[in-house]
Parts: structure tokens; sequence; C-alpha cells
């Protein structure tokens, strides 16, 4: 449970309550309004500024509240969330004119966009970390001193009451695309996660996956990673999918027999990967769609091959630890009854099925097709349940969607300053100009080493969507100038993003699960590390073979997929030995080790329209099923000859 719902939990007064509900209720309700064109069928045009000022005034507000400088917030508090949010309305309500008439600076204007701008960086700072504030904080400096950087570093000479007034109002800046997918996409998806979850849908999915593989080797390892998946696609936040779901996976998994930092580590990658898994990919997969103006079920299709081999990888990894450890699953008795769940829970399926007739077949935008799978998700339960939900359920739904999305507004908005700077400097230009040279003479490889390294070291202290949006805007297009298949170059800065939160030192992910296993550190770290490895390995597969995106010939998507899939399954069986055969178990690790290699690479050097490439396949496919069996022969024989 989070702090915020900690504190909800408590009895609280009705002033309180009522408080909340305004702070984080009313954004949302008129969020949801302006998404389905409500205002406009009253005759009231409101330009996306003026909404997205809105929906930061009242984030500040949360942010200086929930977020004190002490324990409970305080007058002080107060007095800044007021101030704070003061200036933002006032530029929602001057949004038209004070855009159209940037060039009028008066000292009024530059004052309210000075402080604008600082309390929105000290809201980024209280709600997303002192990581992302220095960023912003470097960008701000940049953007008034950059000009004279030295050599490719130098930008363009901005006055700071200009460059302010253009991060204030400008639709390039932070009331650009960044925070309107906050304001439409990601609220649309927030709200029926949120709904998925209190309605018991999320449950129900679980129940299904205890029901089907609970019984089997790993079992409860294996619901975890399938309940802690789904809950991400609810949170789309690591750490708060792996605080709230590994309170119950974790230790059911100790109980089975796993160590502590092996559990806990499950629980890191399993969480941290389910912001690939299509559906709902988290916040950045919608801000991807938004930089490639490629519609989001696009983004959908191209990530599903890849979260596929994703969790295949992890899934091979706990199957064979369980199976070396002798770890079986649990009684049949201990499993919810399948036919029981499918009775009992059949309908939450159909709202599935409504956002995927109205995102895919409709065409409809994705926000829209969310909240009508969300309406349907309502009324379906409300006629099953037959009873209203009570007044201190939806007080606690309101809040507990609320955080959240007052976050992702601050994330979004902090970004959208980053952005402006990149713009108003010309370092984006500058960099990519640089890195083309550095392509050129260094080849690809050394490129897209340098961008996943620049993407795991901004992620040690900035959100994913942060880094995906800051390393996207000045990397991905000097990788897509090298032939790259630009989707494929901005799933890989995504890929390396999310990469951070299991890379040590800082491989937070893993911290906050061994917190809750009461593991070791460094054990858990290097257990993440090892599980979630396919999150450093897949992002360089789809870049020489962008068909797993689903780019090119069916055959060859085909082709592509299943190559990937069989190293993947080799190279989990290679790095998960804990057999007490340690000449044996060495043995097969490395003969799987490389064969996973030469499998994975064989797509750079044998042509995919040739044979050569289907008896590679036929030769892995030969190690994954028969490997252990023939190694343990030749082992033997070994032996049996000395």
């Amino acid at each position: 449970m989070s702090d915020l719902e900690q504190k909800t939990s408590k009895k609280e007064t009705l002033p309180k309550k009522i408080f909340n509900i305004f702070i984080f209720g009313f954004p949302i309700v008129f969020g949801i309004f302006w998404i389905m064109g409500v205002p406009l069928q009253f005759g009231l045009a409101i330009l996306s500024g003026n909404y997205l000022a809105f929906l930061i005034a009242f984030a500040l507000i949360a942010s200086f509240i929930y977020w004190p400088y002490g324990k409970t917030a305080k007058i002080p508090d107060y007095i800044l969330a007021i101030i704070a949010a003061g200036v933002w309305l006032l530029c929602a309500y001057n949004y038209e004119e004070w855009l159209l008439n940037q060039h009028e600076r008066t000292f009024f204007k530059i004052s309210m966009s000075m402080l604008a701008i600082g309390f929105l960086t000290e809201g980024v700072r209280k709600t997303a970390g002192n990581g992302m504030a220095v960023v912003i904080i470097a960008s701000l400096l940049y953007g008034v001193f950059g000009h004279n950087a030295p050599g490719i570093f130098e930008g363009a000479q901005n006055n700071y009451d200009a460059l302010f007034m253009y991060l204030y109002v400008d639709s390039s800046a932070v009331l650009g695309f960044i925070i309107m997918v906050a304001g439409t996409l990601i609220l649309g998806f927030l709200v029926m996660g949120q709904v998925m979850q209190a309605s018991g849908a999320t449950r129900f999915f679980s129940d299904i996956a205890m029901a089907s593989i609970g019984h089997r080797r790993g079992g409860p390892a294996k619901v975890s990673v399938v309940g802690s998946s789904l809950m991400g696609m609810v949170s789309g936040a690591t750490v708060a999918n792996i605080m709230s779901t590994g309170i119950v996976s974790i230790p059911l998994m100790k109980r089975n027999g796993f160590k502590g930092s092996m559990a806990a580590g499950i629980e890191a990658v399993a969480s941290n990967g389910s912001q690939l898994a299509p559906p709902v990919m988290g916040a950045t997969a919608f801000i991807i769609a938004e930089f490639l103006e490629l519609p989001y079920a696009n983004i959908i299709m191209a990530a599903i091959i890849p979260a596929i081999i994703y969790y295949l990888f992890l899934f091979c990894q706990i199957d064979f630890y369980a199976r070396d450890k002798g770890l079986e699953g649990l009684k049949k008795s201990e499993l919810p009854n399948i036919i029981k769940v499918l009775k009992s829970g059949w309908f939450f399926i159909l709202p599935l099925m409504v956002l995927i007739f109205f995102l895919f077949i409709m065409s409809y935008n994705p926000a829209k097709s969310a909240l009508y799978s969300t309406l349907s998700l309502l009324v379906l339960a409300g006629l099953k349940f037959k009873k209203i939900p009570s007044m201190d359920t939806i007080y606690r739904f309101i809040v507990q969607l609320g955080k959240p999305f007052a976050l992702l507004v601050m994330i979004c908005g902090g970004a959208g300053i980053i952005i402006g700077v990149i713009n108003m400097s010309g370092l984006g230009f500058s960099l990519a100009l640089a890195l083309s040279d550095v392509g050129a003479v260094y080849g690809l490889f050394v490129m897209l080493i340098l961008t996943a390294v620049i993407a795991i070291i901004l992620g040690m202290g900035m959100p994913t969507s942060a880094v995906y949006i800051v390393v996207a805007m000045l990397l991905a297009p000097s990788i897509a100038d090298m032939g790259v298949p630009l989707i494929a170059a901005h799933f890989f800065v995504f890929y390396f993003g999310l990469a951070s939160f299991l890379t040590p030192p800082v491989a937070i992910a893993s911290y906050a699960a061994a917190s809750l296993a009461k593991a070791d550190l460094k054990e858990t770290s290097i257990a993440g590390l090892k599980l979630g490895l396919s999150t450093f390995i897949i992002p360089f597969y789809f870049i020489y073979n962008p068909e797993i995106l689903l780019i090119g010939e069916w055959k060859e998507i085909f082709i592509a997929g299943t190559i990937l899939a069989i190293a993947g399954v080799l190279l989990a069986r290679s790095i998960t030995s804990y057999s007490s055969d340690k000449i044996n178990s060495n043995l097969q690790g490395t003969t799987d080790l490389l064969v996973s290699v030469f499998i994975g690479t064989s797509t750079i050097f044998f042509s995919k329209e040739g044979l050569i490439i289907y008896f590679v396949m036929i030769i892995g496919i030969g190690v994954v099923l028969y490997g252990n069996q023939i190694q343990k022969k030749l082992s033997k024989l070994h032996f049996s000859n000395r």
C-alpha cells in the first residue's frame, strides 16, 4: 500500500475528503470531458494550451501538498501550492493572447513565466526525484549560457526573457505534445486500469493464470510474473508496481523454495517488463506514437514479438531454476478452479474486446477507445454485481487514480522544459550532425553502444518516459540516418531507458524488490541482471532484424522471431546452471551459450531467403530439445574412458 493510500485509509474529516476529491477528481473529470469533446457540444472552444495549463496547475497543488517538505503539509506548503497553481491558471486564462504575442514581453509576463517554470521544476523534484530536476536545471542554464559552450555543444544565443516566455506558452515546449499525451492517452488508460483493478478484472486474469500454471514446476513464480505484468500495465511505474504486488508474490515464491534474491529478481524483471507488454505499455508507448506520428495500434503491434521473447526468456530461467532446485508447483487444492473462475468473471473479457474493436477496427483515438472500454466494464460489472459502489469506494478510487496522474503530468511538464530548450538552442541538430560523423567513422554498432550507455546513465535518475524523450530527441534521428527504421531506433532508446532499472550500481527495481524479500542487495541486483538480460539483447537484435517489429514480409518475420526465440531459450539455459554436477553443468552452459550466440547472429551472416538459415533453425531446435541429454551422454562417455 502506498503512502497516499495509507493516509486516505485513515479516518479523514469531511472537509479533507472534499478537498482531495476537488484536487484529484476535478481535473480527471474535466480531462475525460475534454477527451470526449463535451465542451465542443456546448459551443465552448477550449484550446489544448488552456486545458494543459489547467492540468499543470492542479498537479502542482498535489505535488506541494501530497509531497510536502515535512511529514505532513503545513501552511507554507499550501501557500506555495496556491501561488504555483495561480501562475499556471493565469497562463490557462490568457493562453491564446500570450501565445500569439510572445514578442510582447512585459515585466509581468516575464515574472510569471519564470515563476511558472521554477515552480514546475520544483514540482518535478518533489514527485519524480532530484535526478530529473538536475537535468532540467542544467538544460535551463544551457538555454541561457549555451552560446558560450565549446565545439558541437555551442548553442544559439537566447535572452532569458525570450526563453522563459517560450517555455511558458509555446506549444513546442511545456504545453506541447508530451504533456498532451499525459492529458489524453495516458489519462484514458489510467482510468481504464484503475476501474479494472477496482472491479476485480485484474484479479480475474491473475486467477486464470494461477489456475492454469500454478500447479506446474515453479508455478508460484510464473503466476507472479503474470500478476505483476497485469498490475504493471495499470500502474505504468516499475517501482510502484513492485511495492504493490511484491508484498504478495515474493513471500509466495519464498514459501515455494525460491531464494530471496531470486524471488526479488523475478518480481523486479516482471514488473519492469510490464511497460513492454501490449496492449497497455505504460506512458512511454503513447509518447513514442506521438513522436513517430503513428497510430498507437501500430506501436502495440510492433511490440508484440519482443515482449513475447522477453517473457519467454524470463519463464525459461524460472523453469530451469525450479527444475534444478526440485521446486514443484502448488497443490491443486490450493488453486482456484478455472471453471468457477471463468463462470464468475467471464464478462471481464468483453471490455478488452471493446477496446480492440474501437482501437483496431474503428481506428478510434486510443484515449476514447479506453474510455469506451471502461464504460462497458462499468455497465457489465453493475449488471453482474447489482450494487452501486459506496461513497468511500469512489473516494478511494479518485485519490488512487489522481496521484499517479499528477505524477505523470509533472514528469511530462518537466520533459517539455527540456524539449523546449533543445528546440531553442539548436542542440538537437548539432548533436545529430556530430553523431552522424561518429557513425560514419566508427559504424552503427559504436553509435548504438553510445546511445545505450547514455540512456542507462540518464535512467538512473529519471523516469523512463523522461529518459526516452531526451535520448530520442538527441540520438534516435542519428541512428535512423544510418539506415535503421525509425520505429526500431525509438524502441531501442525505450528498452535501454527501462534497462537502467536493472543496471547496477543503481538497480532501483532490484533494490526495491530486495527490501521486500529481505535479501542481499548485491545478490538481488545480479539475479535481476541475469533474469532481465533480454532487455539489453533484444534492442540490438531488432536494430539488425527489424522484422521482429513486424516490418517486412511474414516469412522474414517468422524466421527472425523463431531465431530470436531459440537463441533466447539457449541463453536462458546457459546462465541458469544450478546443477550439483558442476562439470556437466559448465559443459552444457558453455555449449548452450556458444550455440545461442551462433544462432542469434546467424541472420547477420546468412540471408533469410536461403536454405542455410533453415538449417540453423533446425540445429537450434535440436539443441533446445535434445542438447541436455546429448551433453549428459558425452559427459558419461568421457569419464568412463578415463
